[in-house]
């Protein structure tokens, strides 16, 4: 029998190169062509395929075999994102997954291209050890393969929890729900006193009355008409919590408002940002279905997991862990998220810098932690490979006078930081089966200290203890990021790399 063929399409985007070899990849692994022919905008195998797996590729739009010309389900996907020519711009808000803004999470067609050429099944079980705000859960979910993650942050959970949820409720009554919730939040009812508890006179100093009123207002009927589905609505709410405050919404750290308020009434641009992800949620339903599964995000620390996978919904050895962890004193995820944190009653006002410094990837020491983590590293008392404790001995060797409090701490925050992560790398190796792939979306660091820019190949610093613990290096895949133009430019990731380390 001769071999058929078939022409795959790329997206009309433009492509990082990453992206054109993930694409490639993913073909090897899921069709295994005979033969492949490359082209510019598209590429032509010869084989046996079966629909559903040409379906499956992340990185084409289409596929036909000369008689007629199909979407993949990933083109499908991404044109839910509602912009004109939005086929031109690769779309990474699709499905749930734009219901929050959440900082830090990564882009969901590179955990689909990687389950597909890691060659994940439906039968499969994945991990995630860092599952923020569900990017692998989701991808995962709407694959049909079975998948759990832990997060220390319970903003986290909350929210993956909340996009999983989504995936499971018909959007009929998603809506339906949705219209009487906003309906009573608009009369104005009911009309209370605000008690003088440590969650209310913190959002009071947030908020200025009349949306504080509104907001505690929509949290009240939400929890009495949704029920089991609320997170749903109070995610997306919860989006919008910064731009209504008298924080600064662009700053990532706490600082008083100095731009003006947005014009649009608070309810008002809630009703049309719940349209919007209630439409996306729509789209997603009509092309697989409702989804209800037993993956979920639990509120875990994977430096100490302990028994604790044992008694989740996906229960170990798992088959495979993909995560994309913290960077190294990148993002200060708690006082991004403290206002919903605070709102949502998931923390106290006072408990929120002891969060912020337990998270891994931290710029937060509490009370003695700076000298506890100093006499730690100068003793290389957690055992980091040679390499590592060298580095950060020379950036504390490298201090000077000149170099403010931020910098002063930052040698001892990277040693507390790469010890956190070879706790995850020890940890989460019992949990996994033999032959497992563990792929970590890892980002490049740099710093300043004493006048002198040390770049910091975390990448490689991570494979270091990997191998320190047990794991094998399977690849290494050097990813382009996009640039930023913003208040954060200076602070942000420009490069990227793929680790995919295995289990023996």
């Amino acid at each position: 029998m001769s071999a058929k063929k078939i022409t795959l399409y790329y997206h009309k985007y433009r492509y990082f190169p990453y992206e054109r070899d993930f694409a490639i990849k993913e073909v090897k692994a899921t069709l295994k062509p005979k033969r492949i022919e490359l082209s510019d905008d598209h590429i032509d195998i010869w084989g046996e395929f079966s629909e559903r797996e040409l379906k499956k590729l992340v990185y084409f739009s289409g596929y036909e075999d000369g008689k007629s010309k199909c979407n993949t389900l990933q083109y499908d996907l991404e044109q839910q994102n509602g912009f004109l020519n939005s086929d031109k711009k690769q779309s990474t808000r699709y499905s749930v997954h734009g219901m929050h803004e959440y900082k830090g999470k990564f882009n969901p067609q590179v955990v689909r291209s990687i389950l597909n050429f890691l060659g994940i099944k439906e039968d499969d079980k994945v991990f995630d050890p860092f599952c923020g705000s569900g990017t692998t859960l989701i991808e995962c979910t709407h694959a049909s393969i079975s998948a759990v993650g832990c997060d220390i942050n319970p903003f986290a959970s909350f929210l993956s929890n909340a996009k999983l949820k989504a995936l499971s409720v018909p959007i009929e009554k998603i809506v339906e729900t949705g219209e009487r919730i906003f309906s009573l939040t608009e009369s104005g009812s009911p009309s209370f006193s605000f008690l003088k508890t440590e969650r209310e006179k913190y959002l009071k100093e947030w908020f200025v009355p009349e949306i504080l009123l509104s907001i505690e207002q929509f949290l009240v009927h939400t929890m009495k008409l949704a029920k089991s589905s609320s997170s749903i609505y109070l995610s997306i709410a919860s989006n919008l919590l910064r731009d209504y405050s008298l924080q600064e919404p662009k700053d990532l750290r706490i600082r008083r408002r100095k731009s003006p308020m947005p014009e649009t009434p608070w309810i008002e641009a809630l009703k049309e940002f719940f349209d919007i992800c209630a439409s996306k949620i729509e789209a997603t339903q009509r092309k697989i279905g409702v989804i209800s599964s037993k993956n979920h995000a639990y509120k875990a620390d994977a430096r100490n997991l302990a028994l604790q996978p044992n008694r989740w919904t996906i229960k170990p050895p798992y088959t495979a862990a993909i995560t994309s962890p913290p960077y190294a004193t990148a993002l200060p995820y708690i006082d991004t998220q403290r206002l919903s944190l605070v709102w949502l009653d998931l923390c106290k006002p006072s408990e929120i810098r002891a969060y912020e410094s337990l998270l891994t990837g931290s710029r937060e020491f509490r009370s003695s932690g700076r000298r506890v983590w100093l006499k730690k590293m100068s003793d290389n008392k957690e055992n980091l490979p040679d390499p590592l404790y060298n580095l950060c001995r020379e950036l504390q060797t490298s201090l000077s006078d000149t170099d403010g409090f931020r910098r002063q701490v930052v040698p001892s925050l990277l040693y507390r930081y790469f010890a956190d992560m070879q706790l995850m790398f020890r940890n989460t190796y019992p949990f996994m089966k033999s032959n497992a792939p563990f792929a970590l979306i890892v980002g490049h660091n740099h710093t300043t200290l004493g006048g002198k820019r040390f770049d910091i190949d975390t990448p490689k610093y991570l494979v270091d203890l990997a191998l320190n613990t047990g794991w094998e290096l399977d690849q290494v895949i050097p990813l382009q990021t996009y640039q930023r133009y913003d208040l954060h430019q200076k602070n942000s990731v420009t490069a990227e790399t793929l680790i995919i380390l295995k289990k023996p």
